[in-house]
């Protein structure tokens, strides 16, 4: 969802840091809103969040993107789609 290396192509004008951050931004809002999704229509117990979570991690940390990011990233998710009542 988030490119690691967002690259231009020839044609176009490489992306300005602010374009680049609110996609990212939009892109993750996304990602956790799925995973929510995901946790209610699996009802994943506590061990099956820790299990999804590190598998995300894995699989991020495998693609190249640095381990702080990585660790905010999955911090957000825990809190914001992991973490509290069904709604």
């Amino acid at each position: 969802m988030v490119p690691l290396n967002p690259v231009a192509s020839s044609r176009a004008k490489k992306p300005s840091e602010s374009a680049l951050k609110a996609s990212s931004e939009l892109a993750l809002q996304k990602f956790y809103e799925t995973a929510k999704k995901e946790r209610l229509r699996h009802r994943l117990g506590v061990i099956a969040r820790a299990r999804v979570a590190f598998g995300v991690q894995q699989r991020l940390l495998q693609a190249g993107y640095p381990s702080s990011l990585v660790k905010q990233v999955l911090f957000a998710m825990l809190t914001s789609a992991f973490i509290g009542d069904k709604q």
